[in-house]
């Protein structure tokens, strides 16, 4: 099904919230959240990562087969998470945040330039996957997302032994694990510059010291003008 920003006319408005962990993602759509229930508006959130139908089993395998092997895995169970539950709100008229999506693939596995972001790219496009209205990269130092991580309290998930997390990288020794969260950071950058000139909308946010209520108030603000002009 081809579905893209170009054929959302009257429909739904689709946002990606995107960036390395401890970013600020989630903070960010929670403030988006509310800022727009408030004005009215009908919108969802959803995490790839946690929804049902997503096999993320097939994914971790697929991970000890090399990038390029894992974003095909990764792009067909976007695809069938999309098309169940993302294109037929959108058809709606919901308003859709996704937490993570096709940036995170960009971001993280495009490192070695084996696939590269345009390979990336023309994949998800030959799966139809929808092009989002608007992408929200947020980033930070890699010295503050540690801070954030040592001070926040372990989740359920990370509890659960048997769980298996959205954090997909292997376990690394902590100087291998630093080098490659100092690249994913930096890709981000590489991400920002790929989206714009495929023409995409792209706010990106410098999360280290952020004030949320006034950057969410300046997403908010551009998802106002953008989804009139859609209408």
């Amino acid at each position: 099904m081809e579905y893209n920003t170009f054929s959302m006319k009257g429909k739904g408005f689709f946002i990606i919230v995107d960036g390395p962990s401890a970013s600020g993602k989630d903070t960010i759509i929670k403030q988006i959240l509310k800022d727009l229930r408030g004005l009215g508006i009908k919108v969802i959130t959803i995490e790839e990562t946690k929804e049902k139908s997503y096999d993320r089993k097939k994914i971790l395998t697929a991970k000890q087969h090399g990038d390029q092997e894992l974003v095909k895995v990764i792009i067909n169970e976007r695809n069938k998470l999309y098309q169940k539950t993302v294109i037929p709100q959108l058809l709606a008229g919901t308003f859709v945040i996704a937490n993570r999506g096709e940036p995170t693939t960009l971001g993280y596995q495009t490192l070695k330039q084996k696939p590269t972001m345009e390979s990336v790219w023309n994949s998800h496009r030959k799966q139809g996957i929808p092009l989002p209205n608007l992408i929200v990269i947020a980033n930070c130092s890699v010295d503050e997302a540690i801070r954030r991580e040592n001070l926040r309290k372990p989740s359920f998930e990370e509890k659960d032994k048997s769980f298996m997390s959205g954090k997909f990288t292997p376990l690394y020794s902590q100087k291998e694990e630093l080098k490659k969260r100092k690249l994913i950071h930096a890709n981000y950058e590489n991400v920002k510059n790929f989206l714009n000139k495929k023409g995409l909308n792209v706010i990106y946010i410098n999360t280290d010291s952020m004030d949320v209520p006034k950057a969410c108030r300046r997403i908010v603000s551009f998802i106002k003008k953008i989804s009139m002009l859609l209408r």
